[in-house]
């Protein structure tokens, strides 16, 4: 009987198996052309995923080279760190594969690891960095485990830094940096040997849709390409692309800088490369170049081209914005406190470069409304995380499914038909400036709700004292009603602020309101309206 029962599961399993191959090669032939609008890392990686699974794939790009975008001039940062669990994933992942790369075909991958610098006095710090340390265990690879670091451990493995104001380190093992414009053309070259087309010099001008599922792309050379799956991984230009299908993409251009030093005499006397330090006071990566460092903040008053609605002009290839130092001074000074050496050299160069961000700087990548048609765009941290994410989609696009669910982080409609640009653009500034500041688990970020439209029931709820909170769902909903006497309590505790902080990991200030209306709807009842 034992051996019956094994011969029969083994029989099943066997056709699930064939099942599911029958299954995706139905999907593939009936989608078996597959046109990517994008030559940057995202779009060159995915087509390298999909042609190793058998897709004819075209890759689309606008200028006479790759990486003409966003990619050329990115600062290449990669990390096995993430602050949530399945960005930590992503993150562990794509080095994963970039290391494999690196090791059969050298893509100038640098693996010093990096260390997150918490300065003393900062608890809210100390208690973010030790929630890291505690959900790093769960995602590191074997070998690779996330340390804490003593002031003087962290002299030890950098020596530039100044430890005198610093309470601790996180320390992510082989963390580093790579060259972009390296890793993407050597994705390009295996993905041309697995048969992907590459069509460069070529712009898309419009896509039309054929029926049920199919799509037409004209060109502004004045070709025209029928296509069966179409990838909008067009980077600067993403908005665009999707403008010509009616979708809705919450994204606008902005301006990042960094800043690459002289060479410092400590540094080119070391053996080995300095680890990235990861500045979160002064909210600003340091990394090693050559034989200076590179500063890349992320300054407060953050500038967003929310005039390029469909992206720069058509013109723009591998251009850079004048460089703007003065807005970067605050980061920059912090930085020269943690790295004293950077006050004897001068600057050797400014970038300042286009990239695109949406309003909680998540990609969006995966399935829309339309059929056939798949996001993958404006990436953030598009060298950390695109090889990771074209697996995720190519997961989608093939199977059925990503290989884990990520969809709260990355799907391309999690930001719904009511945002508008205003709301983006203030959305979008807070969040570039929040970059690197501690994220408490129940924050309360007023930006850019005062640009969304609100019903009557917002005004006939003002007198009731509502704090308002909201979601992804565009909805403003009172999150709990103050009172007179907790306001007087909250402005004797706090000099005259009678509203309570969500900038909290615990203790919370909000918390008898809320137990007192818990307590409340438990033996009665309650309205929730939202706005």
């Amino acid at each position: 009987l034992i051996v019956a029962a094994s011969r029969i599961c083994a029989e099943s399993e066997r056709r699930r198996t064939v099942f599911k191959l029958l299954l995706i090669n139905k999907r593939v032939s009936m989608r078996k052309r597959c046109i990517i609008i994008g030559g940057g890392i995202a779009g060159v990686s995915l087509s390298r995923d999909l042609s190793r699974r058998g897709l004819e794939v075209i890759l689309l790009e606008k200028s006479n080279m790759l990486c003409s975008g966003a990619t050329w001039h990115a600062a290449g940062l990669v990390t096995r760190f993430a602050g949530s669990p399945k960005l930590k994933k992503v993150h562990v992942r794509a080095l994963e594969l970039m290391e494999d790369l690196h090791n059969e075909h050298d893509v100038s991958l640098h693996l010093p690891g990096s260390i997150r610098i918490i300065k003393r006095g900062d608890n809210d710090r100390y208690l973010e960095m030790k929630h890291h340390y505690e959900m790093a265990k769960l995602y590191d690879l074997p070998g690779l485990e996330t340390k804490l670091l003593s002031p003087e451990e962290i002299a030890e493995l950098h020596p530039l830094v100044d430890v005198s104001s610093v309470e601790c380190g996180l320390y992510t093992p082989q963390d580093g940096d790579v060259d972009p414009t390296t890793l993407t053309n050597c994705i390009a070259r295996l993905a041309k040997k697995e048969g992907a087309v590459y069509k460069l010099n070529t712009r898309v001008t419009d896509v039309e849709r054929k029926g049920e599922s199919g799509f037409l792309l004209s060109t502004a050379e004045g070709e025209q390409l029928e296509c069966d799956l179409l990838v909008n991984a067009a980077g600067l230009w993403s908005t665009g692309v999707s403008k010509m299908l009616n979708v809705n993409h919450p994204a606008v251009v902005i301006e990042h800088q960094y800043v690459i030093t002289e060479s410092i005499p400590l540094v080119t006397k070391m053996n080995g490369r300095l680890p990235v330090l990861r500045d979160l006071h002064g909210s600003t990566y340091i990394r090693q170049e050559r034989t200076g460092l590179l500063f890349g903040p992320y300054e407060k008053e953050c500038v967003v081209h929310d005039e390029w609605l469909e992206g720069p002009p058509h013109e723009w290839d591998m251009q850079l914005f004048d460089p703007a130092v003065d807005r970067l001074m605050d980061c920059l000074e912090s930085a020269m406190e943690l790295v004293p050496a950077v006050e004897e050299v001068g600057i050797q160069n400014v970038t300042n470069g286009p990239t695109i961000w949406t309003g909680d700087s998540l990609a969006r990548v995966g399935g829309t409304r339309i059929p056939g048609y798949f996001e993958f765009n404006s990436l953030t941290y598009g060298i950390a995380q695109s090889l990771a994410l074209s697996e995720y989609l190519t997961g989608i696009m093939l199977d059925g499914e990503q290989p884990f669910d990520a969809t709260g982080e990355f799907f391309p409609a999690r930001y719904g038909e009511w945002t508008n640009l205003d709301y983006v653009s203030e959305k979008v500034k807070d969040t570039y400036a929040r970059n690197n500041a501690a994220v408490f688990p129940f924050e309360n970020r007023m930006a850019g709700r005062d640009k969304l439209l609100r019903t009557p029931l917002y005004d006939t709820l003002q007198p009731l004292r509502p704090i308002w909170g909201m979601g992804n769902g565009g909805a403003e909903s009172p999150l709990y009603y103050m009172t007179e006497e907790f306001s007087a309590k909250m402005a004797e505790m706090k000099g005259g602020n009678s509203l309570p902080s969500h900038e909290q990991f615990h203790n919370h200030d909000w918390a008898p309101l809320v137990e007192n209306e818990a307590h409340k709807v438990a033996g009665g009842g309650g309205i929730f309206p939202s706005s």
